[in-house]
C-alpha cells in the first residue's frame, strides 16, 4: 500500500471511530439555510432519477452523491465560509444501514474506504456489470458468502488484518479499499458486530474514565446492527469531483456477537496502527 493509500486509510479510520464517540462531541448543528444548501447538493441529478426510476423502485435499493473528502470536512468544527462555501460535511460519507450511527463507505482521494467501528467490511470491484445480474449463486455472491466471521476478539483482530492486506475468496479479491472507477460495480459485505455484554454494569462501575471505550460500545445499543450485502454503481463523475452512486441490498441476517470477559477491556478490533504499517 503506498503512501497516499496509508494516509486516505487512516483517515477514514479516525473518521470511522469518532462516529461512535457520544453525542457531546458530535459536530454542532447548522442553519436551515446551511441544511438547504446541503441537500440540494446532494440531491442526485433528475436525469439520473429518471434513467434509472425502475431499479429505484425495486425494494431496498437507493441512489446518493459522494463528495471527495476535504479539508472542509476534517475536523469537529464545521466550516463553510470561504473555500468551504461549496463543501458539503458529511458528504464524503455513506451508511448502508438505515438509522446506523457509523457510515460504511468513504471517499478520500480518490479512493473508496469501507471502514466502521466495531465491524468488517469486504469490498470489491467487479467490474462493469449490472446490479441486477448479482443474483443468488453467481460466482461473486457465492465468493463472499464464504467468509465466516470469527466470534472472539483476536480472532475478529486477526481478520480484521487479513482484509486490510487482502483476501481471496473464490477468485474474487476483496479488502477495504479500493480505486473508485467510473461504471464500475462493487461488492461490500458489511459485517457490523454487537457486542453480547451486560454495558449498563460496565458504565456503572466507579472510576471509568471519559476515555474509556465501552462509551463507543453504548452508542451502539441503539444501532441497527446486522450482516449485509449490498452492490452498488459509480454512475456519475461530475467536474467537481461528486460521484452518483445506485445501490441495492443483496441479503441481510443476524451479525455475529463478540462477548469480552468480565475482567477484559472492550476494544474495537479495527486498529488504526496496522492502517500505518
Amino acid at each position: 500500500m503506498d503512501a497516499q493509500a496509508r494516509t486516505a486509510m487512516r483517515r477514514a479510520e479516525e473518521e470511522a471511530r469518532a462516529s461512535a464517540k457520544p453525542a457531546a462531541e458530535q459536530m454542532p448543528g447548522l442553519s436551515s439555510a446551511e441544511i438547504k444548501r446541503i441537500e440540494a447538493l446532494l440531491a442526485p441529478n433528475p436525469a439520473d432519477l429518471s434513467k434509472y426510476k425502475d431499479f429505484l423502485n425495486q425494494n431496498r435499493t437507493g441512489i446518493f452523491r459522494l463528495f471527495p473528502q476535504s479539508a472542509c470536512d476534517e475536523t469537529r468544527v464545521i466550516r463553510l465560509d470561504g473555500e468551504c462555501a461549496i463543501s458539503v460535511p458529511g458528504g464524503s460519507r455513506y451508511s448502508f444501514q438505515a438509522g446506523s450511527k457509523t457510515p460504511d463507505i468513504h471517499y478520500v482521494d480518490g479512493r473508496l474506504i469501507a471502514k466502521g467501528f466495531f465491524a468488517h467490511h469486504l469490498l470489491s470491484n467487479i467490474g462493469d456489470l449490472p446490479i441486477d445480474s448479482l443474483v443468488p449463486g453467481s460466482t461473486q455472491l457465492s465468493a463472499l458468502s464464504e467468509f465466516v466471521p470469527e466470534t472472539t476478539y483476536d480472532g475478529a483482530r486477526s481478520q480484521s488484518s487479513d482484509i486490510e492486506n487482502e483476501i481471496v475468496l473464490g477468485g474474487v479479491k476483496f479488502s477495504n479499499n479500493a480505486d473508485l472507477v467510473l461504471d464500475s460495480t462493487y461488492l461490500l459485505r458489511i459485517i457490523a458486530y454487537k457486542s453480547g455484554n451486560n454495558l449498563q454494569r460496565r458504565l456503572a462501575r466507579e472510576g471509568l474514565s471519559p476515555n474509556d471505550p465501552v462509551w463507543n460500545f453504548a452508542k451502539l445499543q441503539t444501532d441497527h446492527r446486522l450482516d449485509l450485502t449490498v452492490a452498488f454503481r459509480i454512475i456519475r463523475k461530475d467536474a467537481d469531483g461528486n460521484v452518483t452512486v445506485i445501490w441495492k441490498e443483496l441479503s441481510r441476517k443476524k451479525p455475529p456477537v463478540i462477548t469480552f470477559a468480565e475482567n477484559e477491556g472492550m476494544a474495537d478490533f479495527n486498529q488504526i496502527a496496522e492502517i500505518l504499517k
